[in-house]
């Protein structure tokens, strides 16, 4: 049985998980008149409720930093305070799935004190998962990196991947019970909701235009 302290540190990684004139950008969602930006956006996605609650006021925390450090560019890097731009919403959504995902991790590693990786069924779940769990972190970051470099297709790509390594990690941890499965299956939920939010949103994102090269002068 888990400790106390191990108790209190899974309601408290379980309420961490839970919790959640510069013109706007070219990713910019377009919303109706008079409704929240953020919401309007997040009717868009699965999770609509998940989406505005956590990754808004993440959204809003990133733009506001940025503003402050670039003003009158923060437009431009993240979108304005109050606008929602695509591209900051996957990056705030991946970063969500990431904290996640690295609960999951902890876990599996044997990282997390109070929980004994010996019990039967965790024996499975462990087999199963630890490897499925790092790969699936690793096309995460893959796909944050895409994204940094304008290459929305390969992030999409690793990011639905990412998803499906967790999907099968899920069936695999089914059979937990207790504390175990309380934090486990939170976070691997958790990381999924917020990859299938990402994956939406960089459906929408434009492709980068090709910078095409200058025109060379004949000489007559």
């Amino acid at each position: 049985m888990a400790s106390v302290g191990a108790l209190f540190l899974v309601a408290g990684l379980v309420l961490l998980l839970c919790a959640s004139s510069v013109p706007p950008s070219a990713d910019a969602a377009r919303v109706s008149p008079g409704a929240s930006p953020i919401v309007a956006t997040c009717m868009e996605a699965p999770y609509p409720d998940l989406c505005v609650g956590e990754l808004g006021q993440r959204l809003l925390d990133v733009q506001t930093v940025v503003a402050s450090a670039a003003p009158g560019q923060g437009g431009r890097i993240a979108g304005a305070p109050g606008q929602v731009d695509v591209k900051a919403l996957v990056a705030v959504a991946l970063d969500a799935a990431s904290e996640a995902g690295a609960v999951a991790v902890s876990i599996f590693e044997g990282k997390l004190p109070g929980f004994s990786t010996t019990v039967p069924d965790f024996s499975k779940c462990l087999g199963n998962c630890t490897v499925t769990m790092r790969s699936a972190m690793q096309k995460l970051h893959g796909a944050s990196a895409a994204l940094h470099t304008g290459d929305a297709s390969v992030a999409r790509t690793l990011a639905s991947r990412s998803i499906t390594d967790v999907s099968s990690c899920t069936v695999s941890c089914k059979e937990l019970s207790g504390d175990v499965r309380l934090i486990i299956v939170q976070s691997l939920n958790e990381f999924q909701k917020m990859m299938q939010i990402a994956v939406t949103f960089i459906n929408k994102i434009k492709p980068a235009q090709p910078v095409l090269p200058p025109p060379v002068r004949t000489m007559p």
